[in-house]
């Protein structure tokens, strides 16, 4: 297992999405992340979708696995107790919460910060922690609108959804890698850092391209539909005879290796695509001749064809095709893990996206079912088994 984070301590206050995959990229690179939970039923991911195994979806077993979890009842006063001693030994507290629920429960910023001088406290919400729109409701669907995401993809005739929860998963990453850096400012001035991630601002970030033209030309780009950014010709989704082929040959010489490779080498000397402009002009034109030689044959045959001719190729593919990629076997990218409650066989989780030292970084221990490791937690923090017990029977913690 790759422990680049090997020592750090994180707590965990989120629930969903945006807030489990952000300490579940942390937790893969060998950080020790303790999963609080709230009692009757703990994380709501546990129950969404389908699926639903020992009172885990699939959902929370994909992006919770090297976590421990305990349940605390943080409206009591002995959990609230129990949350501070945890949040004195963290070098990290992570919350998704409403903007003004950590305070109310006592683990807001300012909280943390008079238990633990030097915490590094990441605080994940819709709109960011104050504003007029602080207090709206956040879910990856209304982000994407909110954000311009929806209204940049699809057709021209129709926008779509992201079919993931885009902005999700990029105000995850983006979240972790604010925390590594307030962890790096932490290990030179031993200040602690208050970082609060806007899920709007975090998908601007990713679609900066889109941004980028506007904000310095006022430029809004068409939606491109199946097709590459480059309005090109030769850049495009094609059908063959049995699946879709993707080409972003995105210049001239490009182009040419194309029409070579595919028997139109004729093409090169047609005045109708005689330079880059008139590739983007003739686009349609050109994109249905291409169409009349790929579907006479495989999507195989072409990708192997247009990659042997240096030419920028690839397949779209569904998922069970991806997960048996080579490539991802080769790298050793997927984590098979034993013991998953509920499973008789191992389960394959997905790695953190990187190597390290030749090494994946990637999961190594299952998902916890809730509250698997109060007791081993309470017990590091000094408590005793009658002293848990205790706490047990008063529904502090579970």
């Amino acid at each position: 297992m790759v422990k680049l984070l090997y020592g750090v301590d994180i707590l965990d206050f989120t629930h969903i999405h945006a807030g489990p995959l952000c300490t579940y990229q942390l937790a893969q690179m060998g950080a020790n992340v303790i999963k609080v939970e709230p009692p009757d039923g703990g994380d709501q991911m546990r129950q969404m979708g389908r699926g639903r195994i020992n009172g885990m979806s699939s959902g929370f077993i994909g992006q919770n696995a090297n976590k421990k979890s305990i349940v605390i009842d943080l409206k009591q006063e002995p959990g609230r107790k129990i949350t501070r001693k945890l949040i004195a030994k963290s070098d990290v507290v992570v919350s998704n919460l409403r903007p003004g629920t950590a305070q109310k429960l006592g683990i807001g910023f300012s909280d943390c910060e008079r238990e633990n001088a030097d915490i590094v406290y990441c605080a994940i919400s819709g709109f960011g922690q104050d504003g007029p729109d602080s207090d709206r409701a956040a879910m990856d669907h209304i982000m994407q609108g909110e954000s311009g995401m929806f209204m940049a993809t699809g057709t021209e005739e129709q926008p779509v959804r992201v079919g993931f929860a885009a902005a999700d998963a990029c105000t995850a990453i983006i979240a972790s890698s604010a925390i590594l850096a307030a962890l790096l400012k932490r290990d030179r001035t031993g200040k602690s850092s208050y970082i609060d991630v806007s899920m709007l601002e975090c998908c601007m970030a990713l679609m900066g391209l889109n941004y980028y033209g506007f904000l310095s030309a006022g430029q809004i780009n068409p939606r491109p539909g199946a097709n590459p950014l480059a309005s090109l010709g030769s850049a495009g989704t094609w059908q063959t005879s049995d699946g879709i082929l993707m080409v972003n040959a995105n210049n001239y010489r490009l182009f040419e290796r194309m029409a070579k490779a595919v028997g139109l080498a004729a093409l090169v000397d047609d005045p109708r695509f005689e330079d880059i402009g008139s590739l983007a002009s003739n686009g349609a034109e050109l994109r249905a001749i291409f169409q009349r030689v790929f579907e006479t044959n495989t999507s195989d045959h072409w990708d192997t064809t247009l990659r042997n001719a240096g030419v920028p190729c690839g397949q779209a593919k569904t998922l069970d095709q991806t997960i048996e990629n080579q490539q991802l076997k080769f790298r050793e990218a997927l984590a098979s893990i034993d013991g998953v409650p509920g499973f008789d066989e191992p389960v394959r989780f997905l790695g953190a996206g990187f190597q390290v030292n030749g090494e994946a970084c990637k999961p190594s221990n299952p998902p916890p079912l809730l509250g698997q490791h109060t007791d081993e937690i309470l017990s590091e923090l000094g408590f005793t088994t009658e002293e848990i017990y205790r706490l047990k029977s008063t529904k502090t913690v579970s």
